[in-house]
This record gives C-alpha cells, structure tokens and sequence, in this order.
C-alpha cells in the first residue's frame, strides 16, 4: 500500500503493541472494613498529556491532587479521594453520560455477615473501551489473536503461544479491523447528511456503489486524519462538489467521529496498573500478583478493548464483638446451667 498520512496516524496507536506507552496510570482501589473505599490515581507523564488523559474525574474538582515533578519531561499528578459507597465511586468513574469518550471503570461490592467473620466480595471491571463497534471483531479476529494483541513487549519472551511471524499476521488482521471500523463509522454520518440534505445531488446509492473502492483510495491517499482531510480527500474520488458543501456545512456532524478518533490514539498509548487492597485475609483473587491483601494488574489498552477486563478479589475479616458476645452467652448459659443444678440438690 502506499504511505498515507491517515494510515500512518491510525497505526501511532498500533504501535503500542511494540512501545511503551506514554502516560504511566496506577489506579489503587482500597476496600474499608465498613465498605467505604478509598481511591488513588497516579498519572505520570507530559503534563499536558495528563491533564488531557480520558478520566472524567479529571474534571471533578473534589478530588486531592498533588503535582510532582519527575524530571526534565515528566510530571506526576496524584489524586485521592474517599467514597462512603461503591455506588458513589461508579459515579465518578463510570460517569453517567455516555457520550463521554473516557475509560469507564464499574465496581460492585458486597459484605455478608457470617457471624464471628464479615465477607468481602469485590470486581472492578475495565469497561469495553472500543469506540468504534459498527462492525463485528469476530469476522476479523479469533480469540488466540486478540490475546496476542494485548501482550506487552516483555510477556511476548515469555509467552509459549508467542511466535513473530504470526503476530505479524495478527497486526495485519487487527489494522484491518480497525481502518475497517473507523471507514464505517465516517461512511455511515456522510451518508445520514446525504440522506437528510435533499439540496445535494450526490445520493447514497451514488457512493454505495462505490464503497469498497473508496475505502482503498481513502487509506491510500488521504493525507490527515481530521474530517476535514477525509472529505477533501473523498472530493477527489467521487468528484462530486457536494462534498466541498458538506465539509463547509455540516463539519460539525463529523465532531462525535473526530473524539473517538482522539480517544483511541490517546488511550491506546497508555500503561495502566490496577491495585485492589482488601480489608482482613485475602481468600481468593484473579490476579497474577499477591502481596499480602492487595492485588494487582498490569494492563494495557488492548486488555479491554475487544470486552469488559475483570478484576476480583475476596477477603475476611474478623468480627472481634462476635467472639465475645458468644463467650458471654456461653457463660450465661453455663452459670445457668451450674445454678439450676445446685437447685436441684
């Protein structure tokens, strides 16, 4: 294919696959014996790509924050912040606009009482963090492949179902996917505008026609990723001074494709570390890494993209107050017991 300005850009987020990212997220999530929670998020990095990060709480003003300097380039911000309930934490972290392009993160929590021990059940899911789902992965890539995709740089060493000459392959089928979804996701807005704007003499059965041809010129040819390029480049395929109309009047049609565009390029850059501290003994979990009741994940983007990534952990505690009502029961039972039988003497 030849080098394109569009295809190029798209593969920037690709590359995470063989890079580091370029922010740097802990996200520790710390259970309290009385079920509220306390949360810490770190994110190091440029300082404007922290305060650009895809975190609705970025713009909530009730959390503490804290700025540190690394070094010549790199800042930390530190944000903390205490939630009475799981329900409050959601709030923030799976906010309840859904046109948000953000990575939306959905806990539950659940504390049964079993006399002398209380029991802590808690997930934190990573949500489905694709923004383009017009078209199906399944029909692109099996379930081996979207494994491979999410490995890091040091798992690919190590991993016995690694092999570079199928990943490759694999990167192929993803890119495919991905041109796929995003061509669709444009394609699918013009033709909405050509369908609503009767003035236009270009129709949808015009590039209908055309489809398929137009996405391989698209990825060829266009030279940006901004709507604006795509439909100059568009102009020149169909030929049409329709599409000139469009981009002067209805570019604004194009804004929700342009944040998915933004979401993805960003997000898909990151590292992210989870970490779930639990009150008491920790029972189970389904994390790769123990330190005595906190867990913890290393993940990165592709984790979650293709379907929800979750987190569990359960722990126990001691209920001390239910020891010693029950020694106080037994000994009013017992003294009850020792006075009844002198009675009968």
């Amino acid at each position: 294919m030849k080098n394109s300005y569009l295809k190029n850009s798209l593969i920037l987020g690709i590359l995470m696959l063989i890079m580091p990212g370029c922010l740097d997220i802990w996200i520790t999530t710390k259970i309290q014996p009385d079920g509220s929670i306390e949360q810490i998020i770190v994110f190091q990095g440029d300082s404007t790509e922290i305060t650009n990060a895809n975190f609705a709480l970025l713009h909530e003003n009730d959390w503490k924050r804290e700025w540190s300097k690394q070094d010549k380039d790199k800042f930390k911000l530190s944000l903390s912040k205490k939630f009475n309930s799981v329900d409050e934490l959601n709030r923030s972290m799976n906010p309840a606009d859904s046109t948000l392009q953000v990575v939306r993160i959905n806990a539950t929590l659940h504390r049964k009482f079993r006399w002398f021990f209380t029991r802590f059940e808690f997930e934190e899911t990573v949500l489905n963090a694709n923004p383009f789902v017009r078209l199906d992965y399944r029909n692109y890539l099996n379930d081996e492949e979207i494994r491979l995709i999410a490995l890091t740089e040091e798992e690919k060493k190590t991993d016995p179902g690694y092999d570079s000459v199928k990943f490759k392959q694999t990167d192929k089928h993803f890119e495919e996917y991905l041109f796929r979804c995003i061509y669709e996701d444009f394609y699918r807005e013009l033709i909405s505008i050509l369908d609503e704007d009767k003035t236009l003499s270009l129709t949808r059965q015009d590039l209908d026609q055309k489809k398929e041809s137009i996405y391989h010129e698209l990825i060829d040819s266009v030279k940006g990723d901004k709507p604006e390029d795509i439909l100059k480049g568009l102009g020149k395929i169909v030929k049409s001074p329709d599409i000139e109309t469009i981009s002067a009047k209805y570019l604004n049609r194009f804004e929700k494709f342009t944040a998915k565009m933004e979401y993805y390029e960003a997000a898909s850059d990151d590292n992210y570390q989870f970490a779930i501290g639990m009150p008491g003994l920790l029972l189970q979990t389904n994390s790769p890494k123990v330190e005595g009741s906190q867990t913890g994940w290393n993940l990165t983007y592709y984790n979650f993209f293709f379907h929800d990534y979750v987190m569990t952990a359960e722990s126990r505690i001691v209920n001390p107050w239910a020891f010693i009502l029950a020694g106080l029961i037994f000994l009013a039972a017992l003294a009850g017991l020792i006075s009844a039988l002198r009675k009968k003497r």
